[in-house]
């Protein structure tokens, strides 16, 4: 894939903003998962690699967890799965 491919697939990635704090000016793309990857025709190690050579990060956010017990709970929820994050300078995506 070209560098505009991969800038256009990152673009569209949802949004993962509020996971976690970022520096300013950057923005938090939620990181596909292999599947869909493949479906844009591209794999993660060269997403990430792109993310990493535009000055991104590839981090790793634990989701929100929920206040645990509450009245009439008995048992606490399972903690939420952690989930993978590209964090981007906002300006890497504008080509």
């Amino acid at each position: 894939m070209t560098d505009d491919e991969l800038r256009a697939l990152v673009e569209v990635l949802p949004d993962a903003g509020g996971v976690l704090r970022t520096p300013r000016g950057s923005v938090v793309k939620a990181r596909p998962d292999a599947g869909r990857a493949a479906a844009a025709g591209t794999d993660l190690p060269t997403l990430d690699a792109w993310v990493v050579a535009q000055g991104g990060q590839v981090r790793i956010a634990r989701a929100p967890a929920s206040g645990g017990l509450r009245p009439g709970r008995r048992v606490a929820p399972l903690p939420a799965a952690p989930q993978r994050v590209y964090v981007i300078p906002a300006g890497a995506l504008t080509g």
